[in-house]
């Protein structure tokens, strides 16, 4: 039935700051826009392969609080990219002026650790980096 994700929506306030936010620190690519009656600009961007995770929290009183709390006030949803090396490509957020929420790396509910750039600094969907572990 479902062969797969053709893309993933998000409504934004600025297209120009979030294509150049997905291109410039995601290394995306521009592959079409376009525009209807001049009033909603579209634009899509090519990302690598990336997945979907569900969370739903169901009391308060975990770590993740304060992240969720923002998660919330943003979409109810975030991107998580797979890096490579989790320190650098925090270090590029970093240095093109996003900062993380994370400090350092935080271990994930899976073979993973991960890191989420403040959401509030995000332009569109809140983005966490996850560098794979191999499973024991």
């Amino acid at each position: 039935m479902v062969e797969g994700v053709h893309h993933v929506g998000q409504i934004v306030d600025d297209i120009e700051e979030t294509k150049a936010f997905y291109t410039d620190v995601l290394d995306g690519t521009v592959t079409s826009t376009g525009s209807v009656d001049g009033k909603v600009d579209v634009a899509f961007v090519e990302l690598s392969e990336f997945r979907t995770e569900l969370i739903c929290r169901h009391e308060r009183g975990t770590y993740l609080d304060d992240l969720l709390d923002e998660l919330v006030a943003k979409p109810e949803s975030h991107v998580a990219v797979v890096v490579d090396d989790i320190s650098a490509a925090m270090a590029t957020f970093e240095d093109a002026g996003y900062p993380m929420h994370d400090k350092e790396p935080v271990e994930g509910l899976g073979p993973y650790v991960r890191a989420f750039v403040e959401p509030s600094a995000v332009p569109g969907m809140p983005i966490e980096l996850v560098e794979e572990r191999p499973e024991d």
